[in-house]
């Protein structure tokens, strides 16, 4: 079934069941396809991100965005609770996004263990407080709060940068 200038084209199998596919014979279809295209290939996702984060209501935002965008993602509220969960998941976590202010095993701590056991692991810290002791670990840096387009770009950024990261692990 199609109607005449329609976008969606209507089928039928053989065992009867409806399926929908796009109508390339749609004046917009090729338009359609090319944003799709354009949107797929920006966000990727695909990848695991283990977000660390002792604030419950920055953690979830996070992950509902990162989820939202394609990626899976494990939550973690502290250093401790992170490497429990690295140790269960390690390999298959391309990120580590932490926050760098929290109690017990802080976000540089846990980030030099972590690329330790894995050193293909790309982090981005994140902190609402400014600070220059992350610098020397050559990772990313995400200022909270952040919005999502910020937050977007680095986790992005980070994971299709290419070369190997110096991150001093003393």
């Amino acid at each position: 079934m199609l109607r005449e200038g329609g976008l969606i084209r209507e089928r039928r199998d053989e065992a009867g069941h409806n399926w929908f596919q796009a109508e390339p014979a749609s004046p917009v279809f090729e338009e359609l396809k090319a944003i799709v295209s354009k949107l797929a290939s920006r966000s990727q996702g695909g990848e695991t991100i283990l977000v660390v984060e002792d604030q419950p209501a920055t953690a979830q935002i996070t992950r509902i965005l990162l989820e939202s965008w394609g990626y899976h993602v494990l939550e973690a509220h502290g250093g401790i609770e992170a490497i429990a969960i690295f140790e269960q998941n390690g390999d298959t976590i391309h990120l580590l996004l932490t926050d760098i202010i929290m109690p017990g095993v802080n976000g540089i701590e846990l980030a030099r263990e972590l690329v330790r056991r894995s050193p293909r692991l790309r982090v981005v810290y994140m902190s609402g407080y400014p600070s220059e002791e992350w610098k020397g670990d050559g990772a990313a840096f995400l200022a909270k709060p952040f919005n999502p387009a910020s937050l977007s770009k680095a986790i992005r950024k980070e994971l299709d940068r290419t070369g190997p990261r110096h991150m001093n692990l003393s």
